[in-house]
């Protein structure tokens, strides 16, 4: 139960918040866990009971004291610190000292309440706990009486910082200040969270023969403008609809595909353009396959107008409907302020005479698509519509009957096959008790993918020798199709339950950045730390856990097949979100809350997708926020000044509890320049939103984890930012910072991702940079007159993983590495490396677990091919720019046994390239692009099998030629591009460079 897992947060916040001089902690740890094990105890009916219910509510409560009262205590003393340190006399060491006694009796009272609360669930009856009463106020409200003399006051007292201070040595002798970074994670919940929605981009190859297509050309990120126009491609892709060939293999589906496709491209005899309807029972495919229909080139091709796709919530909104649709199909400026009229207005003059394919999915009542088709059905309207339903009814009729597809369940043998995959089991006994559960278990996934492919996942997990018991105890029992769903989710460890659940703060079907998702969970503390293991390798494998369980699904790789992006499926995201509400995890602001009334009191967790503007007069609501996560892209010319307003209420009351500030993509926010007071602050996420500045007082957040500003325009932090302690993450847009050139201790000793990061000759390297010795992630651009204590320092920095570096002279055009070969042999965690700039050779040595590497402007004169051949582990391998200056390149035989993705670009002097026998044998992709003096395709990639997509851009005819021949012969897919304009070398070779890091 989720209630369990809020415990455990609690827990581990304790320990690591308090320190034993304080309150004997124990105690309360151990009333916590009674509570946890008293929800163990419980089963699903007795969970759905009022008696359990109201005692479950007052557990809640309980567990909110005392993250409140711990956090509380440690903000004031804090602040205090923060405006007295310079005072040191035996009255502030008084104070502290009655303020800390304070604290302790408060704690003390805890386990007798949370004692109380057990033994009512288990008698039935007993004194009403303080905190189940049934008000809003916390148990320790009524239980803590009133302020005592040398008491730190309450942290939502507005003069709570003037008067307490802390000395160091009082500091040491009665609190440890947190030093992990976990974090509670507990907000409120009164309405339900509307989905956010935008066109998906991405295409699906469904059938094996050749297809040819043009693009369209490239943008330049010269100006804001142009990087806002970027912006908004980036948010269009948090929605995209993409799958991979593996996915529709499970589903059975592919062939639904094809069909699908032929019929939305038929035109109907009348002219007029159709509704098609894919009609299916829950977690039957119905998205997965309009998915796939959605990304094929096919419908890219016919329809010339564009695609857009909008995923409909339980809670209907036609506004919201319209708003998105307008995104992606028209001009949505100025559209937040129209009403639902206007907005069809709009909408109906975007579409008229266009040629649109707009897909509905989830149109789960007629009541939704009443309130649509007069849009959809006008005459105007030559687009198409294509909608995913539960059911179908007469009423929905409005095209004829061969325009609905209903999706079939699938065959015993497809679903048996796919639950032996999923569950990892290779054979199966053909003894009665395994036949007998053989027919339970297709009983129990009754022909439904996504049934058959959570309970195969749940069992993939549990060992070999169990495997088949704990099967056998599942379909004992008579299980509804929809409660498997609640069984996979249920089946999981406490501590992965709020992981999964935070996903659903996200709106509905939104492709989320994996490596925003990772720094999340560690900002609001969900990993259970492990001894000898860093944090972000726990939460990869919770990831990596969820992800196997098929509670995550990857929604885009990277090249070298990574996940770069993951959602939750709508199917889990309707059932957690009550999960969710009922332990108050998050409010969600929207178009239909826009009121005071709407929105709750005490809210922990707000998210954002509406504007704030009628939700701050009132502080009070925020006195236990938590985070702060906004997805409310405003228009460019609008900047968000009501987040700072907010923000400036919150630290004002002294209410400093905020861990997580993630405002990604939303445009110049108005951030305080008192931001600093936010004592707890861990995420500080403000990518892509085109700030100018930064409050000088970020460099004085203590607990600081992550710092976020690529894609903005800021040019420089704080050098107070060095002395931090707490940061791991840095991700700078181009920033040349000034390091202390004097200090006695490490700067960032924590540090771990340093990206996007410029370097000249007033930097300072030798005895500052090269202070940073844990980093695993390196983004640099560096213009230096002598370059060899920067790639000395880079040498020894072993914990490196992934590598970005870019030389370039004071005009920023591509430059020299130095005179001397980049020795890299040390490092040898590397696997991503992406170099820009004239390397003297490529050495031998290279680090033997590089994955993906890239080249650009490197000038080498001999064939690298040989020496990158060796590397073992090599997925992807970008030769861009001039990487070569050679004529002939050789692929050597059994080289390359790993690699998948090659691309060859603007290699201008290449004419020959031969691949020899054994060579590549796994290759999938090759994209080649302006090597304008190569005439054919190599003799030996006509045998590779594996071969599955060539994209060839602006090449000569003669090559292309050739290629269709080759073409002839395969089954792949063929892309043939053209841009009206070339690209300048280091223009091109950016053009990709972020693709194969982490730091997306």
């Amino acid at each position: 139960m989720e209630l369990a897992a809020e415990a455990s947060v609690v827990i581990e916040k304790l320990k690591d918040t308090l320190s034993d001089e304080i309150t004997n902690k124990r105690v309360i740890e151990k009333a916590l866990e009674q509570m946890q094990g008293v929800i163990a105890d419980t089963n699903e009916e007795q969970r759905n009971s009022e008696e359990f219910k109201e005692w479950a509510e007052g557990c809640l409560h309980s567990l909110y004291y005392v993250e409140d009262t711990v956090e509380s205590f440690a903000l004031g003393i804090a602040r205090q610190n923060k405006k007295w340190s310079f005072l040191m006399n035996h009255s502030v060491i008084l104070k502290n000292f009655m303020a800390c006694q304070k604290l302790r009796r408060k704690m003390k009272r805890i386990p007798s309440d949370i004692k109380r609360v057990i033994n009512k669930n288990h008698k039935g009856t007993g004194e009403q706990n303080a905190c189940s009463n049934g008000t809003t106020t916390y148990m320790g409200d009524q239980i803590g009486g009133e302020a005592e003399d040398g008491d730190i006051e309450d942290h939502n007292d507005e003069d709570s910082a003037k008067v307490r201070l802390i000395s160091p040595v009082a500091r040491c002798s009665y609190l440890a200040i947190p030093e992990s970074d976990e974090m509670e994670l507990v907000p409120e919940v009164d309405a339900k969270p509307q989905r956010c929605t935008s066109d998906m981009s991405l295409t699906l190859d469904h059938e094996k023969q050749a297809k040819l297509m043009s693009t369209k050309k490239p943008r330049r990120c010269t100006s804001e403008r142009s990087l806002w126009s970027d912006r908004e491609t980036q948010a269009r892709l948090m929605h995209t609809n993409s799958y991979d060939d593996e996915e529709l293999k499970m589903f059975g589906i592919k062939q639904e595909v094809y069909d699908l496709v032929e019929r939305l491209t038929t035109t109907a005899d009348d002219g007029r353009a159709p509704i098609f309807q894919i009609a299916g029972k829950m977690g039957s495919g119905k998205t997965t396959l309009a998915r796939a229909v959605y990304r094929s080139r096919e419908i890219k091709n016919y329809f010339e107008s564009g695609c857009a796709w909008v995923t409909i919530s339980k809670e209907f909104n036609k506004s919201d409907v319209l708003q998105n649709l307008l995104k992606q199909v028209g001009d949505s400026k100025d559209s937040v302020d129209l009403t639902t009229n206007e907005l069809e207005t709009r909408l109906l003059e975007c579409l008229n005479g266009k040629n649109y394919l707009i897909v509905l999915d989830d149109v789960q009542s007629e009541q939704m698509w009443e309130g649509l088709r007069s849009v959809f059905l006008d005459s105007r309207n030559g687009s198409t519509l294509l909608l995913t339903t539960t059911s179908v009814s007469p009423m929905w009729y409005v095209s004829p009957p061969n325009c609905i597809h209903k999706v079939e369940k699938l065959s015993e043998e497809y679903s048996w096959n796919l639950f032996m995959k999923k569950a990892g089991w290779d054979t199966w006994e053909e003894g009665k008790e395994h036949q007998d559960s053989k027919k339970r278990v297709l009983k129990v996934c009754c022909g439904l993918p996504l049934n058959t492919i959570l309970l195969g996942s749940m069992l993939s997990t549990k060992g070999d020798t169990n495997r088949f018991d704990y099967l056998q105890k599942i379909v004992r029992r008579n299980w509804k199709t929809e409660e498997i769903v609640s069984l996979s989710y249920t089946n999981l460890p406490d501590h992965l339950k709020l992981c999964v659940l935070y996903l659903v703060l996200f709106p509905k079907e939104y492709d989320i950045p994996v490596r925003r998702l990772f720094r999340l969970w560690l900002s609001e503390g969900f990993v259970n730390p492990k001894p000898d293991k860093f944090p972000e390798d726990v939460v990869q494998e919770n990831f990596d856990y969820l992800v196997k369980r098929s509670l995550i699904q990857i929604s885009k790789f990277r090249s070298d097949g990574s996940p770069r992006r993951c959602r939750l499926l709508g199917v889990l995201h309707d059932y957690l979100l009550p999960k969710a509400q009922n332990i108050r995890l998050f409010h969600v602001h929207c178009s239909t809350c826009s009121t005071e009334d709407s929105f709750p009191l005490n809210v922990r967790r707000l998210v954002e997708h509406a504007s704030t503007k009628n939700i701050y007069s009132d502080a009070s609501r925020f006195e236990h926020l938590r985070s702060y996560l906004s997805f409310n892209f405003q228009r460019k010319d609008t900047p968000a000044k009501e987040v700072g307003i907010l923000l400036s209420r919150v630290i004002t009351k002294g209410f400093g509890l905020l861990r997580v500030l993630d405002l990604e993509g939303v445009y110049k926010p108005s951030l305080p320049e008192n931001l600093g007071d936010l004592f707890h602050l861990r995420y500080l996420g403000l990518r892509w939103t085109f700030l100018d500045a930064l409050p000088s007082s970020v460099g004085d957040l203590p607990y600081l984890e992550t710092l976020d500003v690529k894609h903005t325009n800021i040019n420089n932090l704080p050098t107070s930012m060095w002395k931090s302690k707490k940061l791991r993450h840095l991700n700078l847009s181009h920033i040349r910072l000034d390091m202390p050139k004097h200090s006695d201790t490490d700067s960032l000793p924590t540090l771990l991702t340093l990206w996007g990061l410029s370097v000249d000759d007033d930097s300072l390297v030798e005895n500052g940079l090269d202070r940073l010795r844990n980093l695993r992630e390196a983004g640099i651009t560096f213009c230096l007159s002598n370059c060899d204590h920067l790639l000395n320092w880079i040498s020894n920095l072993t914990s490196l993983q992934s590598l970005r570096l870019r030389s370039i002279n004071d005009v920023g055009h591509p430059s020299h590495f130095g005179n001397k070969p980049l020795s890299l042999s040390s490092l040898k965690n590397l696997s991503h490396l992406n170099l820009l700039g004239v390397l003297p050779n490529l050495r031998e040595n290279l680090p033997k677990g590089l994955k993906v590497v890239t080249l650009s402007l490197s000038k080498l004169t001999k064939d690298p091919m040989p020496i990158l051949g060796e590397l073992e582990h090599l997925n992807v391998l970008r030769l861009l720019s001039d990487s070569y200056m050679g004529k002939e390149m050789v692929c050597p035989q059994g080289g390359f046994k790993e690699l998948r993705v090659l691309k060859l670009w603007k290699l201008k002097n290449l004419e020959k390239w031969n691949v020899e026998e054994a060579a590549m044998e796994k290759l999938k992709e090759i994209n080649i692009r302006c090597c304008n003096k190569l005439m054919s395709i190599p003799e030996g990639l006509r045998k590779k099998s594996s071969l599955r997509e060539l994209i060839i851009t602006n090449m000569p005819e003669e090559f292309k030629q050739n290629v269709n021949q080759f073409m002839r012969r395969r089954d792949l897919i063929l892309t043939f591009k053209d841009y009206d304009f070339t690209p300048v070398p280091w223009e091109l070779a950016d053009h990709t460079s972020d693709e194969s890091h982490t730091n997306e």
